[in-house]
């Protein structure tokens, strides 16, 4: 049976054979429109994750003794009389509801989310986008109008690529639905273009493809600023055309001269003549784009590196055309949609720990632990975590952890007891995504090769398994919580899903594109409807005569005079980036046997493993201020000096249902960082969770270990050095 993974964006085609009711294999689906028999290891090893042992099958109520197997109608009773009564005695503000990025991959799980949310009337509404990608929607929504609209790099035609902080031959990226993406970048150097992977590591992805230029981490913003500097002082732009599709280009010209290539070399550690021969080739490119990610997002500077990535590509005359930057519409005109009803402007409500405006609807993820333990009006007394592992994925773990166990009811909705729901009064058991039916709705403008598929379930849920949306709309009329807030829309919904499910609702979006009868359609093309010719470059800069996109629009450049501060005291520690691993991804994945990992690990430069004495096999303590974690080390001379990579999701909870995760060991390296409202984006709310100024000491010689084991039989105890 055709279907496609949904562990990432790249949304690869799978083939998954069955044998009654059990999957038995999944391969790589040949016959798929975009991804053509591409599929990484984690999708096609899912299997050990749908039948995994440690997955939550049944409801689980805590009890004196622990996580207890109950029954649905007793969970939802409980939950229910819990939700009314504290909105009822301390009003709706009083319930948090935190969703992780998976729901991203579901056609369901925004929809329902927004309308659970909506029916509790709660503001305290958290998401992991304040962990990796709130800037880009902040930005979008500030300089291009909507936060759904983003520029996707036209793979396939374009002669200069621009990679920062990305490595989608691990990850295969993100904002971006782009299977194959190597093999894509490949074939712009076969044409004769250039391909430049930005990164403070020589990647897998800068082994395989184009040139690596090494930066200094946390300076990205920078170096594509300077890349702005050289285009508006050398006029490398074409003045007519940005007049007439733009506003604010001589407030920018302004707002960049204080980083010409001569005052970021010595930041960003490349030249000043590279970065100026950089831009020039940038702009004189017949199609480039710039590709920025979570590497970039999740530094200090994200709202300023994703406002410049998109002003370099709209004076280049990159922005909306063929080669180029893409802003696609595919098979549903999401962000068109969203603006018509209203459902993109933000509320104006403010959170009570820090002040924070909601971006796209949520408040920032790092501020939830203050949100329960702070006394006072509002305080958060219950919580709703959905496919999310906030306790690993959020700066300063242990400060949520401890939050959490002053909660009256937390309902954890998830394939596991993760991480968080280990301290739960209710674990309820979702469906993963070869259990339930599926279109890649929110992929749709993220498409350098619009397409569209739809897939049904695989194999009828296990045990007592069901859907999210299925889940929230049934705790809602437990609580009795009219969904979206609304008693007409509510009788509206319930009366749709009892006729025709969910798809009710969502495949009317498909009908511009496929016509009256589009499940038909994507039926009789299992395997995806191929949409690109539909498209047509240029359409949405004709939009911008009477709408123009906002070059200096103000809330993106706030953290400007930090950075040009930054400058000129550039402090010269040790800095934390992040690591992807091949077989690895979030912290659900480490629970697949089947998936093998390296000791969890902190990554050196070979100059500085030197000046601090640390070698391949030591033991390390890291450390910011009073927080520290120790891990094994290991020297890779692909690093520059001054980073240290650590891969991110370890340190598992001793509760948690996880088997295999447990036996990978390692510390969670987002303790690490900050929390603190002041620590935050003051625009975005993300946090900060690379580029954190670290310290770093061997504790243990690897040595000293082994020469200790073979004068006396084994190893002895670890001491201070």
């Amino acid at each position: 049976m055709a279907t496609y993974c949904r562990i990432c964006e790249a949304a690869c085609g799978l083939v998954a054979e069955v044998e009654g009711q059990d999957v038995i294999a999944l391969r790589p689906d040949r016959d798929h429109v975009v991804s053509r028999g591409f599929a990484c290891a984690k999708g096609t090893r899912f299997t050990e994750v749908h039948r995994g042992a440690g997955r939550v099958n049944h409801p689980l109520r805590r009890s004196e003794r622990g996580l207890e197997r109950t029954t649905w109608s007793r969970a939802y009773a409980d939950i229910g009389m819990s939700l009314r009564r504290i909105v009822d005695e301390h009003g709706p503000h009083a319930v948090g509801v935190y969703i992780g990025n998976p729901a991203a991959f579901s056609y369901t799980l925004p929809v329902y989310g927004v309308a659970f949310v909506r029916a509790l009337g709660t503001r305290n509404y958290f998401s992991a986008g304040s962990l990796d990608c709130n800037n880009k929607f902040l930005v979008a929504k500030q300089m291009l109008g909507s936060s759904g609209t983003h520029p996707v790099p036209d793979l396939d035609r374009a002669n200069f690529a621009l990679l920062i902080g990305t490595n989608p031959a691990v990850s295969q990226s993100s904002f971006i639905n782009a299977p194959r993406m190597v093999e894509r970048l490949q074939g712009i150097v076969s044409r004769g273009g250039r391909v430049v992977v930005v990164d403070p590591r020589r990647s897998e992805t800068a082994r395989r493809v184009g040139e690596h230029l090494p930066i200094t981490p946390g300076s990205d913003a920078a170096l594509l600023l300077a890349m702005l500097e050289v285009i508006l002082r050398e006029g490398l732009y074409s003045s007519a055309k940005v007049a007439e599709t733009t506003r604010g280009c001589e407030h920018l010209r302004s707002l960049v001269k204080a980083f010409a290539p001569a005052q970021v070399a010595e930041y960003t550690g490349i030249p000043a003549p590279t970065i100026e021969n950089l831009a020039r080739d940038f702009a004189a490119a017949p199609g480039a784009f710039c590709h920025v990610s979570t590497g970039v997002n999740q530094g200090r500077f994200g709202n300023i590196a994703y406002a410049a990535k998109i002003a370099l590509e709209v004076l280049t005359g990159n922005l909306d055309r063929a080669g180029g930057a893409l802003i696609v519409r595919g098979a549903a005109d999401t962000a068109g949609l969203a603006a018509r009803l209203g459902l993109d402007r933000e509320p104006d409500h403010t959170s009570r720990i820090g002040g924070f405006s909601p971006v796209l609807g949520t408040l920032p993820a790092a501020i939830l632990a203050d949100e329960i333990t702070t006394p006072g009006t509002d305080q958060i007394r219950a919580l709703v975590c959905i496919a999310g592992n906030p306790v690993l994925s959020a700066p300063d773990g242990e400060r949520l952890r401890r939050a959490l166990a002053r909660l009256e009811l937390h309902v954890s909705i998830d394939l596991f007891v993760n991480d968080t729901g280990a301290h739960a009064t209710h674990v309820l058991p979702a469906t993963d995504f070869l259990e339930r039916e599926d279109f890649p709705l929110a992929q749709l403008q993220l498409q350098p090769r619009p397409y569209v598929q739809w897939t049904e379930a695989v194999v009828t849920p296990f045990g007592e398994r069901k859907p999210e949306w299925e889940i929230l709309v049934d705790i809602c009329r437990h609580a009795g919580l009219p969904l979206f807030g609304n008693r007409a829309a509510d009788l509206a919904l319930r009366a749709a899903l009892r006729v025709g499910g969910p798809r009710a609702l969502a495949l009317p979006l498909l009908a511009r594109a496929l016509g009256l009868r589009p499940l038909a359609a994507l039926r009789r093309s299992p395997h995806g409807i191929d949409l690109s010719a539909r498209e047509n470059p240029g359409w949405f800069l004709r939009t911008r005569r009477s709408n123009p996109i906002v070059l200096d629009a103000a809330r993106v450049w706030t953290r400007l005079p930090e950075l040009e501060a930054e400058l000129r005291h550039r402090r010269r520690g040790l800095r934390l980036i992040s690591r992807r691993e091949a077989l690895g991804h979030n912290s659900w994945m480490h629970d697949n046997p089947r998936l093998s990992l390296p000791e969890h690990a902190a990554y050196f430069s070979v100059r500085d493993s030197k000046r601090l004495g640390i070698e391949s096999g030591d033991r390390v303590r890291l450390s910011v201020g009073s927080q520290s974690i120790e891990l094994g080390a290991r020297v890779d001379e692909d690093l520059v000096a001054g980073a240290v990579a650590v891969p991110h999701g370890y340190g598992h909870d001793a509760a948690a249902s996880w088997r295999t995760a447990h036996s990978r060991g390692g510390c969670n390296v987002n303790q690490l960082c900050s929390a603190d409202a002041d620590a935050l984006d003051p625009d975005s709310g993300m946090a900060q969770l690379v580029a954190v100024e670290i310290e770093a000491r061997p504790v243990t010689r690897a040595a000293a270990e082994a020469k200790a084991t073979v004068l006396g039989g084994g190893p002895k105890e670890t001491t201070e050095m």
